[in-house]
C-alpha cells in the first residue's frame, strides 16, 4: 500500500469515527429533548388538573349557593301563589254563597207558586177522580138495581112451580083428613106439576180453571219443552195452558201436539203468523180462568209461581199480584239477572202493603207483563188487550192494567226465569224492529189520557220516553240509525216539550237539546 492509500484509509477511519461521535451526540440530545418534553407534559397535566379541581370547587360552591337561593325563591314564589289562590277561593266561595242565596230568594216565590199549582192540580185531579168514581158507582148502582129487579123476577118465575107443589101438598094433607079417596086425584095433580123443568146449575161452571196461562209460540222449539214442563208441573193444578202457535216453521207444531196429548189442560191454536200481540189476544179470547198469566215460550217459571200469586189475589182481593224475575244468560250459560231486571230496579216498590199508580208511578220500575198475575175481570172491565202488528206490544197491557188497577201487591220472591242473550230475540238482533217501540209511546200516552192520569204522570212519562229513545238509538244497527233518528225526532217534537221540561231533561240527557 502506498502513502496515498494509507492516507485515504486513515481519513475514512477518522471520518467514520467523527460520524459515530456525532450520532452518539445527537442521540443523547434527542433523549434529553424527550425527557424535557415529558417533563413539560407532566408539568402541564399537573397544572391543568390543579386548575380544573379548583374550577370545579369554585363552580360547586357557586351552584350550591345558587340552588339554595333558587329553592328559596321558588318556595317564596309558591307561598305567595298559594296565598293568592287561597284569597281567590275564599272570595269565590263567598261570591257563590251569595249567588246561591240570591237565587233561592229570587226563586222562592216562583217555587211556591209551582207547588201551589201542583197541589191545585192534584186536588183538581182528585176531585175529577172522585166525580168520575161517583158517576161510575152511580151507573153501577143503577145497573145493579136493574139486575136485582131482573134477578128477583127470574127467581120468582123459577119458584112458581115449587109454590104450586107446596100448595097442592098442603091441600092434599087437608083432604087426607076428610077423604082418603081423594089422595089419588091430588097425587096425579102433583105429578103433572112436577114434570115442569127446573133449571139445574151447569156442572162445567164448577170446573173452570183458576188461572189461564197464555203462551205465544213462534220458532222456539229449542226451548219450548222446558217452558211447557215448568207449566204442567205447577203446584196449582186448576190451570189451563193456552198455546198459540203463530205460524212456526220449526218443530213447535209437533211439540205442542205431543204435550196436548200428554196433558188435557193444554189447549193449542195453530194459526198463520200475525205477531206476538195478535197471538196473545187470541189466547185472551179463549181464556176461561179467574186470573190471567203470561209466559214467554223461551222462559220458564218456578213450580209454585201461580199458586203463590193466585193465593195472594184471593187472600187480599187484588187486581194484580207481581213477583221478582230471575235471569238466565243463554250465551254464557249462567244464572245471572238481566241488567234491566236487576234487584236494584225493584227496590222502590213497596212489598208490605197494597198500592196503585197514585202511590207509585208505573214508570218508576221495570216494565214486563210476565211477572204478574191479573184478574180476568180487570181485563174485561177495562177492555185491555195487546197492540197488534208491533214489537213491544206488551206495553199496552202493562200500562193499561197498571193505570186501572186499584189493588196491586208485590213480593220479592223470584218466581219467573227470564232467558236473555239468545239468538232471534229483538234485543239480541238490534234490528229494525226496535223502531216499533217509538209508536208504543203514542199508545201509552193515549192510555194515560183515557185514564185521566196524563197530567199527573207526564214528567215520569217524559223521562221514561227520552231514556228509552236514546237507549235503543245506541243499540240499533248502523244501517237503521238514520230511519230511527228521523222517527225519534218526530216523536219528541210531537210531545211539545215546554222550555222548563227541556231544561230539566237536558240536565239528565244533554242530547235532548239537539233533538228538540
Amino acid at each position: 500500500m502506498n502513502n496515498n492509500e494509507e492516507t485515504i484509509v486513515k481519513l475514512e477511519k477518522q471520518y467514520q469515527n467523527s460520524l459515530s461521535a456525532q450520532k452518539r451526540y445527537y442521540e443523547s440530545e434527542i433523549e434529553l429533548l424527550k425527557s424535557k418534553v415529558q417533563y413539560e407534559k407532566d408539568k402541564i397535566k399537573i397544572e391543568l388538573e390543579s386548575k380544573m379541581t379548583e374550577e370545579l370547587r369554585l363552580q360547586k360552591e357557586y351552584y350550591d349557593v345558587k340552588n339554595v337561593q333558587d329553592l328559596q325563591n321558588q318556595k317564596e314564589y309558591f307561598l305567595k301563589e298559594m296565598e293568592s289562590l287561597k284569597v281567590w277561593y275564599e272570595e269565590e266561595i263567598i261570591k257563590r254563597q251569595k249567588e246561591t242565596e240570591n237565587w233561592h230568594v229570587n226563586h222562592f216565590n216562583e217555587e211556591v207558586e209551582k207547588l201551589k199549582k201542583a197541589y191545585e192540580e192534584i186536588i183538581r185531579t182528585k176531585e175529577e177522580i172522585i166525580k168520575e168514581t161517583e158517576e161510575k158507582y152511580k151507573i153501577q148502582e143503577e145497573t145493579l138495581s136493574q139486575h136485582i129487579i131482573e134477578q128477583k123476577k127470574y127467581y120468582e118465575d123459577e119458584l112458581k112451580p115449587f109454590k104450586r107443589i107446596i100448595k097442592l101438598k098442603n091441600k092434599l094433607r087437608k083432604k087426607n083428613k076428610s077423604n082418603n079417596s081423594s089422595e089419588k086425584i091430588e097425587k096425579s095433580d102433583i105429578q103433572k106439576e112436577e114434570v115442569i123443568q127446573i133449571p139445574v146449575q151447569n156442572e162445567e161452571s164448577n170446573n173452570k180453571p183458576k188461572v189461564s196461562i197464555i203462551l205465544p209460540v213462534y220458532n222456539v222449539g229449542k226451548y219450548l219443552r222446558e217452558s211447557l214442563d215448568s207449566l204442567i208441573n205447577q203446584t196449582l193444578k186448576e190451570i189451563e195452558i193456552i198455546c198459540v202457535n203463530d205460524g212456526s216453521t220449526d218443530d213447535c207444531y209437533d211439540i205442542l201436539e205431543e204435550y196436548k196429548e200428554k196433558d188435557n189442560r193444554i189447549k193449542v191454536i195453530h194459526k198463520e203468523n200475525a205477531g206476538t200481540g195478535a197471538a196473545r189476544n187470541d189466547g185472551l179470547r179463549l181464556a176461561e180462568g179467574e186470573c190471567i198469566g203470561f209466559v214467554d215460550p223461551d222462559d220458564w217459571v218456578k213450580p209454585n209461581m201461580f199458586e203463590r200469586l193466585y193465593g195472594l189475589i184471593k187472600e187480599k182481593n187484588l187486581d194484580i199480584a207481581m213477583c221478582m224475575p230471575d235471569g238466565y244468560d243463554e250465551k254464557n250459560a249462567i244464572n245471572a239477572p238481566f241488567p234491566y231486571f236487576c234487584d236494584e230496579n225493584f227496590e222502590n216498590i213497596p212489598d208490605d202493603r197494597i198500592f196503585n199508580w197514585r202511590d207509585l208511578s208505573p214508570f218508576q220500575y221495570p216494565m214486563c207483563v210476565w211477572n204478574k198475575l191479573y184478574t180476568k175481570e180487570l181485563f174485561d172491565k177495562n177492555n185491555i188487550e195487546f197492540a197488534e202488528g208491533l214489537d213491544f206490544e206488551d206495553h199496552k197491557v202493562i200500562f193499561g192494567s197498571l193505570l186501572t188497577a186499584e189493588r196491586i201487591f208485590f213480593i220479592r220472591e223470584k218466581l219467573y226465569v227470564y232467558r236473555y242473550n239468545r239468538e232471534g230475540s229483538v234485543l239480541t238482533d238490534n234490528n229494525r224492529r226496535l223502531i216499533d217501540h217509538i209508536e208504543i209511546f203514542n199508545i201509552v200516552e193515549n192510555l194515560m189520557k183515557e185514564t185521566n192520569t196524563y197530567n199527573v204522570l207526564r214528567n215520569d212519562f217524559l223521562d221514561y220516553k227520552v231514556h228509552n229513545l236514546l237507549y235503543y238509538y245506541s243499540m240499533i244497527k248502523d244501517e237503521f240509525k238514520n230511519e230511527y233518528y228521523e222517527n225519534m225526532i218526530k216523536s219528541i217534537k210531537e210531545t211539545s216539550l215546554t222550555e222548563e221540561e227541556t231544561e230539566i231533561l237536558s240536565k239528565k240527557y244533554p242530547e235532548i237539546k239537539e233533538l228538540v
